[in-house]
C-alpha cells in the first residue's frame, strides 16, 4: 500500500450574519425596479405587449441599475428623467428603440447609457438655472411618491401640480403610468 499524506483541510466558520435591514432593502429595490418598469414601459413602449421573461429581464437591468447607486430611490429618479430624454431623443428622429432588456443592459451605447451625458448636462444646468426641466424632475417625484403611496390624494396632487404648470404631456404622462400601475401588473 501506497503512504498518502493527509492534507490538511481549512474549516472556515460558515456562520450566517444578519444583515439590518437586508429583506428590507432587496423589497424595496424589487418595489423600485418595478415601478421603474412600468414607468418606462409606459415612457417608451406603451403600445407594445412583452413577454413575462422580457419583462423580468429588463426589471433585472433595472435593479442592476439601481443597486450602482447608494441611494437607489436617487437612482430611481435619475432613472425616470434619464427615460424623458430617451423619449425625447426618440422623437427627434433616432434610430428607435430596441428590446427593453437590450435597451437597458448597461453595455449598450445606444441605449440607456447614451442618455448618461445629457442627464450630467441637465444636473449642471440645473447648478446655475434650478428650474431648467424642473417639470421633468417633478414627473419623477411624482412617479416615485405615486410608487411608493399610490392613493387617490397623491394622483390629484400631481394632477393638479402638472395642470397649474400647463405640462399637459407630462400629466398625460403621469395618467398613463397611474392607469399602469393599477391595470397591468
Amino acid at each position: 500500500m501506497g503512504h498518502f499524506k493527509k492534507k490538511k483541510i481549512k474549516r472556515f466558520n460558515r456562520t450566517l450574519r444578519i444583515i439590518p435591514g437586508g429583506k428590507q432593502v432587496d423589497a424595496t429595490l424589487e418595489k423600485l425596479a418595478l415601478s421603474a418598469w412600468i414607468f418606462a414601459h409606459t415612457t417608451l413602449w406603451n403600445c407594445t405587449k412583452f413577454s413575462t421573461k422580457e419583462q423580468v429581464a429588463a426589471q433585472d437591468k433595472i435593479k442592476e441599475f439601481l443597486r450602482r447607486e447608494k441611494q437607489p430611490r436617487q437612482a430611481f429618479l435619475a432613472f425616470c428623467e434619464r427615460v424623458l430624454l430617451a423619449k425625447l431623443s426618440v422623437v427627434k428622429g433616432s434610430d428607435g428603440l430596441s428590446l427593453p432588456s437590450a435597451w437597458l443592459d448597461r453595455g449598450n451605447a445606444k441605449g440607456l447609457a447614451a442618455t448618461r451625458i445629457a442627464h450630467q448636462k441637465v444636473k449642471t444646468l440645473r447648478e446655475s438655472l434650478p428650474l431648467y426641466k424642473y417639470e421633468w424632475k417633478a414627473l419623477a417625484e411624482a412617479v416615485l411618491e405615486f410608487s411608493e403611496e399610490p392613493t387617490a390624494s397623491n394622483f390629484r396632487y400631481w394632477a393638479d401640480y402638472f395642470t397649474e404648470k400647463q405640462a399637459s404631456g407630462l400629466l398625460q404622462l403621469f395618467q398613463v403610468y397611474v392607469a399602469n400601475c393599477h391595470f397591468t401588473i
